[in-house]
């Protein structure tokens, strides 16, 4: 299967791009968002260094499998077919595993939780909700449209300024439209790009959270435009066994502009620990 502590990157099936870090006794899958289609698929040795950085936090109790969805989705692929492709990763390369899914990621893993309790030990609905916010579907069609015309230095703006607050939310979309233009997105099918915008839109799960099993945290922002207060609350309160933990004037990139606490309060609910609903200030 897996070997070594060394950083490993690949194909899974020759259809999943993945990279393993770690070689910690218990297995975590993460999840990857929207942002999954918008990169040619190959980890390499950025890739790795990446998933370092992101969860390296987790491998003194996890191998942390970062595994990406096929390039080249059909027209027809859906959250529920997606959480269906990781089944079958679990099934043959990882087993039983607590599940991190990151925004998109975590709509398609609330539905492998929902389809396949058996191979999940726990589930993190990160910065995600069992529906898109109804403010934020015109953003997603606008952004359908720029992936239509092939403008990925647009849907990068637009995920930067929904995801960071404060300086970041001026200064990344300014990089993005001057210096990123010298090396912008190059997602390696680019209709993959449509298909997951077009999966996320149509996804409501809303009336299928008490089928979910495994012991869940929802975790995420109250000012996310995609996946707001009111959103985290429904979810949580429609899960049959869950926590909350939510960040206050925070957006879409609070796992990324608030990591050490986001990354705490995710393996606290790993490791065990009892909570109730808990805030994170300002």
């Amino acid at each position: 299967m897996f070997s070594s502590i060394t950083p490993e990157t690949g194909w899974l099936d020759q259809t999943y791009p993945y990279v393993r870090i770690g070689d910690g006794p218990k297995a975590l899958l993460v999840i990857p968002g929207l942002g999954d289609a918008m990169f040619d698929g190959e980890y390499g040795s950025t890739g790795a260094v990446l998933a370092w950085r992101g969860f390296g936090h987790f491998t003194d109790e996890y191998t942390v499998y970062v595994v990406s969805r096929p390039r080249g989705l059909s027209e027809d692929q859906t959250i529920e077919t997606m959480a269906r492709d990781y089944a079958r990763v679990l099934e043959t390369h990882v087993g039983s595993a607590s599940v991190l899914g990151i925004s998109m990621g975590g709509l398609i893993a609330q539905e492998l939780a929902r389809i396949r309790p058996d191979l999940l030990e726990r589930l993190i609905v990160a910065v995600s909700g069992c529906r898109l916010s109804a403010s934020s579907r015109p953003m997603g069609r606008e952004m359908r449209g720029h992936a239509l015309d092939g403008e990925w230095i647009d849907i990068q703006c637009q995920l930067h300024e929904a995801m960071f607050t404060g300086a970041r939310r001026r200064l990344y979309p300014a990089y993005s439209r001057t210096l990123g233009r010298l090396r912008p997105p190059e997602p390696a099918t680019p209709s993959d790009v449509v298909v997951s915008i077009d999966a996320v839109l149509a996804y409501d799960g809303s009336d299928r959270l008490a089928e979910i099993d495994p012991r869940t945290l929802v975790i995420g922002a109250d000012d996310d435009p995609f996946f707001p207060e009111e959103i985290l609350r429904e979810t949580h309160s429609g899960l049959p066994d869950a926590q909350l933990a939510m960040f206050r004037g925070a957006k879409h990139g609070v796992f990324l502009e608030r990591k050490s606490a986001f990354d705490n309060w995710t393996k606290r609910f790993l490791e065990g620990e009892e909570t109730h609903v808990r805030q994170h200030p300002r």
